[in-house]
Formats: structure tokens, sequence, C-alpha cells
């Protein structure tokens, strides 16, 4: 197979591998309802089906990167997709809440390794001037996971219920694994040292105790909190002093590399608890089902489409800061129109899903791009897991911070059972904390783009 051939079949893998890994998800959003009524779960174990699927993911991710980018990808990516078609028929057959949230803990084992490959392997296999456009097409099918999940869940759920959605992807899934056999390619980078179990250890127990933490704060879990940055604190040192760190914590003294994943972060932050809150806000507040709100939410994907096709060459003729800050700008007017969702007429909520689109798609590959070409090829492995991982932070940081806002309002009843101002309130309040990170983060990129 020549270079030419190969080249479009990684790009295929990374498409493919970013549709899956964002419309997994989000897949459960719309279908939470229907999950809540079938299982009897009340508000907090809602969430908590997504949170342990991102508590795993954001875990696991930089550790499991850099041992997968030493020892091979593509082997790696094999074992974690047939990993990840276990994990989703397991949650499809689920007896009980119990084993739901196993499966999802698996599947957020395998969507880790996903996650922390499927940039590289692009990077590693792609020529410089072809990268733009490659990351372009990437986000372009990333983007339309995220916000296709929604509609094509709300139409199963409806039609077939709860348990089909996660049937969905595994024919991507197969299609992935027989691409990879395919190829029968193997992809490293050279250089990474695996001494450092200790640093490993201590990142893994420090992500998963404050991402926890966070999500527990209304029930005075503080400690969990303090607990986390203590470790944080010994892990920092210890990275500090050992000869050869897994974690090279010399990366973020580059100011560019630290502004694009506090940009991917809120970016994510914002879009992720927008489209929560929209839905829960459509079927729970205006009644609506989950046919015809995934139908709604269809706008969103479209607008990606449109917008995607172009940004990754435009990424290659203007500054990735440049149109990063425009893509904040329309999030942050999708963000404000639901502020105000109680009181606009429902077709401006039906703009903000367009704006969120848009956002969406000038975004995405933009970002990628200035992040992952402000290391060198050694830290790719790092950079493009941290780069996951801030993502992934984003979302979970900012359901952690509605799950806790809302059960602060809800108290004891923890379910919203009719009464609207339970949801609005700890909404607008989620959505005026989401606001404030988006407007902190565009004058970040504004600045960091006039300095130079």
């Amino acid at each position: 197979m020549n270079k030419i051939i190969e080249d479009k079949w990684v790009t295929i893998i990374g498409c493919l591998l970013l549709f899956s890994v964002q419309f997994i998800a989000n897949m459960v959003i719309v279908a939470l309802p229907s999950m809540s009524s079938n299982l009897h779960l009340d508000f907090e174990m809602e969430n908590a089906i997504n949170l342990v699927f991102l508590i795993t993911s954001v875990s696991l991710m930089v550790p499991l990167g850099t041992y997968v980018s030493k020892y091979g990808i593509g082997r790696y990516l094999k074992i974690s997709l047939l990993l990840m078609i276990f994990a989703l028929l397991l949650s499809a057959f689920a007896a009980d809440i119990n084993m739901l949230m196993f499966s999802r803990f698996l599947q957020g084992i395998a969507t880790a390794v996903i996650n922390s490959s499927m940039y590289v392997i692009v990077t590693l296999q792609l020529p410089s001037d072809k990268l733009g456009s490659a990351l372009g097409i990437m986000g372009s099918c990333g983007y339309v996971g995220l916000c296709l999940s929604n509609t094509v869940s709300g139409f199963i759920v409806y039609y077939f219920g709860w348990r089909v959605i996660f049937l969905v992807l595994i024919p991507v899934y197969i299609v992935t694994l027989l691409i990879l056999i395919k190829l029968d390619k193997e992809w490293y980078i050279e250089g990474i040292e695996i001494s450092d179990h200790i640093g490993s250890i201590l990142y893994v127990i420090f992500m998963i105790l404050f991402l926890y933490g966070i999500t527990r704060l209304d029930n005075n879990n503080l400690e969990v909190i303090i607990a986390s940055l203590v470790i944080f604190g010994i892990f920092v040192y210890f990275e500090r002093h050992i000869s050869n760190p897994r974690y090279d914590l010399r990366i973020f003294r580059n100011l560019k590399y630290l502004i694009g994943n506090y940009s991917a972060f809120v970016m994510y932050a914002m879009a992720f608890i927008a489209s929560y809150i929209l839905n829960f806000y459509l079927q729970y507040v205006l009644g609506y089902d989950s046919r015809w709100t995934g139908l709604f939410l269809l706008s969103t994907p479209v607008a990606v489409v449109f917008v995607s096709s172009f940004a990754g060459k435009l990424a290659d003729r203007v500054d990735e800061r440049v149109i990063s800050s425009i893509a904040l700008v329309f999030i942050l007017i999708d963000v404000l129109l639901l502020f105000f969702m109680d009181v606009v007429p429902l077709y401006m909520l039906l703009v903000a899903c367009i704006l969120q689109g848009i956002g969406h798609g000038l975004f995405s590959s933009p970002n990628n791009r200035f992040v992952l070409t402000q290391v060198s090829e050694k830290d790719l492995s790092n950079a493009s897991a941290v780069l996951s991982t801030s993502k992934d932070v984003g979302k979970s940081i900012s359901l952690a911070m509605f799950t806790v806002i809302s059960g602060f309002f809800m108290g004891s009843a923890n379910t919203y059972d009719g009464n609207v101002s339970a949801f609005l309130l700890p909404s607008k309040i989620t959505l005026a904390i989401s606001l404030l990170l988006g407007i902190s983060a565009l004058i970040l990129l504004i600045l960091n783009r006039l300095k130079d």
C-alpha cells in the first residue's frame, strides 16, 4: 500500500474514532429521562451515568496515552475497540444500574486509549502541508458525532427504547477495527521512558478524587477536594525532581500551549452544558418527547458540517487564535440566549443551536492544530492526551457544577418533580458561570495574539 493511500485510510480512521468518541460521550443525554423512568433513578444517579464515563476517561487518558505511544498505538487501538464493543453490548443488556455503571466505566477506559491516540496517528502519518486539512475533516466528523448523537438517540429512544442506543456505534467500531487490521501498520513515538510509575499513580488518584469531589460538594465532601489538591502538590513536586518524568511539566511553560488548552477546556464546558440544559428544558419544562427533542437539536450538526468543511483550510492561512476567538463569540451568544430560555421565543433557542454549531465548526481544527504545533514530536503524545483531557475535564466540571447547584436548590427531594424553578434557577447560575469562563478565554486569546 503506497503512502498516499495509507494517509487516506489513517484520516478515515481518525474521522471514525473522533466521531465515535464524541457520539458516545453524549448519546445518553436525551435518553436520561427514559432511563431514569425505567431504572427508577433520582437526579444524582441520572448525572452519574455520564460522570462515571467522563471521570474514568479523563483520569486514564494521559497515562495510557504515554504507554500506548511507546509500545504501539495500532495494537492498543485494536484492543480498545474490542473492549468498547463488549462494553456497549453490556450496556444494552444491563439488568440494573450497577451493571450499567460498570459498562460505562469500561467504555471510559476504551475511550481514554482512543482519545489519546487518534490525533497522534494522524499527526505522525500525514505530512505537515496536509495536516491542517485532515484535522479539519476530523473536526467536522467529531462535532457531527457530538451533536448528531442527540438527534439519533432521541429517535431511537422514542421508537425502540434507550437500550438500543448502545448498539448504534458497534458497526462503526467494527469497521474501524477492520481498517486497522487491513493497514497492518504500527505507530510509535521514539524516546518515551516508562519508568515513572509513581507519577502515573499520583496523577490518576488526583484526577479521580478531584473530579469525584467536585460532584459531591453539595454533600459536604470538601475534604475530598482538599485531599486531591494535596496529592496534586505531591505529584508536581515528584515530577520536577526525578530524572525521567512521564509528565514533562516544562511544556506548560509555553504560554500559547496553556492558552490553547484552556480555550478547549472552556469551549467544551460551555457547549456541553448548554446542550445538556437545553435537552432537559425541552423535555422536562416544555414537554417534548425524546424524538422531537433530538430533531430540534439537529440544527447544530447541520451548522457544524457547513462551517467545519472549510475551517481546517482556513487555519492554514489565518492565525488559529483569530479563528478560535470568533468561534468563542458564537458560543458566548449561544449561552447568552439559553440564559433567557424561559422568556425568549422558541425560534431563538433554535438560533442558539445554530450558533453553537457554527462555533463548534470554527473552533475544533484551528485550536487542535494550534496546540499540537506548540510542542516537539517527543512531547506529541502527552500534548495530544492533555488536549483531549482538557476537553473532557471541561465537560466533567460543567456537568459537576450543574449537578451540585441543582442539588443545592432541590434539597432532599433530589428531583425536579414538576418544579420548573428548581430547574431554571440552577440552570441560569450554571450558564452565567459558563459565560464568565468564555469571556476569560476570549480575552486570553486576543491578548496573546496582540502580544505577537
